[in-house]
């Protein structure tokens, strides 16, 4: 697979337009769906999905093939959803904001290898649930679920990159794996250990059909 991507890639890169339309036919849905977790507006996921796949072309040149274009792009589609709801007000299903009194965040020690929701999830449904949770959070919960959970990014690259301290990191991903573990045990979920890393268990959501 790794091979095959790597030289549909290179005919993209050289200006295959048959390549490109391959290309696009084969990920859109995934694409869709895989942003559609994070913006809740459809007609704004299908411009986003647009977005990543106009990017995508222009830095096809860059692929390297050490991932697969699935997984490449959902990084692409990952950061352009996160830098789309940190610009703008994204509609969620509202919950609690958790914090002090005072109306200040305590910083919540935790491992960044600390195991996650999503870390747990084995069968496709309790991913799909998941998901849905994740899509429901706050986003600023959201954010730094997406970026440590699905992106694989440590607290400390979280931390640069939303431009927060470290300590304002750890406690909103404590505070938000607390609540998508009261929204799967409401549901019902039966959460089991599995061996398998975040980045591992999404890369199912961005296979071809």
């Amino acid at each position: 697979m790794a091979s095959e991507d790597l030289a549909l890639a290179k005919r993209i890169s050289s200006g295959d337009q048959e390549a490109f339309e391959f290309f696009f036919q084969r990920y859109r849905k995934d694409v869709l769906r895989h942003i559609s977790t994070m913006i809740e507006d459809p007609a704004e996921a299908e411009d986003l999905t647009q977005e990543v796949f106009l990017r995508a072309y222009h830095s096809i040149h860059t692929y390297s093939g050490t991932a697969s274009l699935g997984r490449w792009l959902r990084r692409i589609a990952t950061n352009i959803s996160i830098d789309r709801m940190r610009k703008k007000s994204v509609p969620t299903l509202a919950w609690p904001v958790l914090v002090t009194r005072e109306g200040t965040e305590e910083p919540v020690d935790f491992p960044d290898d600390s195991p996650s929701p999503l870390d747990m999830a084995q069968s496709n449904e309790v991913k799909s649930n998941i998901l849905k949770a994740i899509s429901s959070l706050p986003p600023y919960y959201k954010e730094v679920v997406i970026l440590h959970d699905i992106m694989n990014y440590s607290g400390e690259e979280i931390a640069k990159r939303i431009e927060r301290p470290i300590g304002t990191v750890k406690s909103r991903l404590s505070r938000a794996h607390g609540i998508l573990m009261r929204l799967l045990s409401q549901g019902g979920l039966a959460m089991v250990n599995s061996s398998e890393k975040p980045a591992n268990i999404l890369e199912g959501e961005m296979v071809a059909g």
